[in-house]
């Protein structure tokens, strides 16, 4: 049983944002899971039903289980937004209005205390 989770998913998976890191085989997958996410991410549906479907797919060694467990896991990929790449305008654009925040906040704090 254990050479099963060496079996390549159905395809790899290669998120462009979010901790997960590229995956092509149950073992990558199972690594990903329990490395890459925190364990608080295990309470969404989405996580649980990837999990379960994976452990499925290395337990059974079958084709259709692995087509599953790989479609599973793309989909709470997308779920969480991790397969689509937020633009550098967009970042830059964020990082601006933070950075105009922490600059208010500073100045009010500094009026406060004096």
């Amino acid at each position: 049983m254990p050479e099963q989770r060496n079996r390549d998913l159905a395809y790899t998976i290669a998120p462009r944002s979010g901790p997960f890191r590229v995956v092509s085989s149950l073992r990558d997958a199972n690594h990903a899971l329990t490395q890459d996410l925190p364990i608080s991410y295990f309470r969404r549906s989405h996580w649980k039903a990837a999990g379960w479907q994976l452990v499925r797919a290395a337990e059974t060694g079958s084709s259709a289980d692995i087509d599953v467990a790989t479609e599973s896991l793309l989909q709470a990929l997308i779920t969480e937004g991790w397969m689509n790449r937020e633009t550098a305008c967009a970042s830059e654009k964020r990082d601006q209005e933070l950075q105009t925040t922490i600059e208010a906040l500073t100045k009010r704090l500094e009026q406060a205390l004096s």
